[in-house]
């Protein structure tokens, strides 16, 4: 029998259930009202034990007529297609009453696995949750390779259990590792940074700043959030590169003897490099005596939100400043996360990934970046719509209407 039940039933559940995410909270249903949606939390119950769950959000396509998303999916046992047949039969006549057209579902199940490295498959598994899926009445929709979709279909993950600095691939590690001279921390901060957080974020996502305040207050009555930023320390920022400036020219000048002794492409290239280093340095000492001098010790430069769920940590919003891009602030903070939490959580979770793995990829840097700190790539198995009102559901696909509100292209 499915009904509707309590939020604290629906909880309880939920944080039990090997599929829990946080967009299956009560947490997250709060939020997504302030969006214009309505919430309910329906249970599946045998025999008086409830064995399947799920926030329902509600929108409206017209006077008359809703549509429902189940973020991440349903709560149950996909790989029972008894119970996956009972619960839609009674999810379509449940819905039909509330003239919701259809049900939306896109299962936190992991069908596929990549090596970051070589982007090759290691992993395959579900192999049959989609037949199952459509053979009882759920549509399956079109897989989604960049961000068409609701939420993303590719993401990284992190396992901080046995995450070492060596893990990160060659050009990560020298990024990083640049980054370390550059005066950057990474500053755990409250709700009265939102501001600084929101102007750093605002240049990425679209938002209102109104949402990061809500997106807060719903999370943290049960420390599911942490905020952060990154600062440079102007002054330290200076005497770094100062140090290194020094060091790079005593080595400088030994290439300089070098080559009037032994003038071979080898150590001509060793003089070159160190020439350029000569030059990055001196550009990082102007640039934050600049600075110094106006009086700007600290600047914030790079922001991230996080949502923790049992022994995972999500990168829920991250962003950086271009104008110091060069510092590799992006890189900092990320690898400054991972540290954070790798004694707290057993994986970090990366959401920003595209499943075009190619170099003629429009997100090829934006893959590349994340794949540096070498997650295992895990391909969801996509979204499916469960239709309540055929008829409907085709007339408002045809009108574009569904287009308008789902597609995010």
């Amino acid at each position: 029998m499915l009904k509707e039940i309590t939020m604290f039933e629906f909880d309880k559940f939920a944080s039990e259930n090997e599929l829990f995410t946080y967009f299956q909270t009560s947490n997250y249903a709060i939020l997504k009202s302030e969006e214009g949606y309505d919430y309910e939390y329906i249970g599946y119950f045998e025999q008086s034990k409830l064995i399947a769950a799920s926030v329902i959000l509600i929108k409206r396509l017209s006077v008359k007529f809703k549509y429902a998303y189940a973020t991440r999916g349903i709560l149950m046992d996909y790989h029972n297609p008894l119970l996956i047949k009972k619960i839609s039969d009674s999810l379509k006549k449940y819905l039909n009453k509330k003239n919701i057209i259809f049900l939306k579902i896109d299962p936190l199940i992991v069908t596929k696995e990549y090596e970051a490295k070589s982007k090759d498959l290691i992993n395959v598994r579900h192999v049959n949750l989609d037949y199952i899926l459509q053979n009882n009445g759920f549509k399956k929709l079109k897989d989604n390779l960049y961000f068409e979709s609701q939420l993303p279909r590719y993401r990284g993950v992190v396992d901080l259990t046995k995450y070492t600095n060596s893990k990160l691939n060659k050009n990560c590690r020298n990024k990083v590792k640049k980054s370390l001279t550059k005066g950057l921390t990474l500053e755990k901060v409250s709700i009265d940074k939102l501001d600084v957080l929101y102007n750093i974020l605002k240049r990425k996502y679209k938002y209102p700043q109104n949402f990061y305040n809500n997106l807060y207050k719903v999370f943290s009555d049960k420390k599911m959030i942490d905020l952060f930023l990154v600062k440079i320390d102007y002054e330290g920022f200076m005497e770094s590169a100062k140090r290194l400036y020094d060091n790079e020219l005593t080595l400088n000048n030994a290439y300089n003897n070098l080559l009037k002794l032994n003038n071979n492409e080898r150590n001509l290239n060793k003089k070159i490099a160190s020439d350029k280093r000569l030059v990055g340095y001196k550009n990082d000492i102007m640039e934050a005596s600049r600075k110094y001098s106006d009086n700007e010790l600290t600047d914030y430069v790079a922001a991230a939100i996080i949502i923790k769920t049992k022994n995972s940590v999500e990168i829920a919003f991250s962003a950086y400043n271009p104008f110091y891009k060069r510092l590799n602030v992006n890189y900092f903070l990320h690898y400054a996360l991972i540290n954070y939490y790798k004694s707290d959580a057993e994986q970090l979770i990366f959401n920003s990934l595209t499943g075009n793995f190619s170099k003629d990829s429009p997100y090829k840097g934006l893959n590349d970046f994340y794949f540096s700190f070498n997650p295992v790539i895990e391909e969801l198995i996509g979204e499916f719509d469960l239709i309540v009102n055929k008829k409907i559901y085709e007339k408002f696909l045809v009108t574009g209407k569904l287009h308008a509100e789902l597609d995010k292209t």
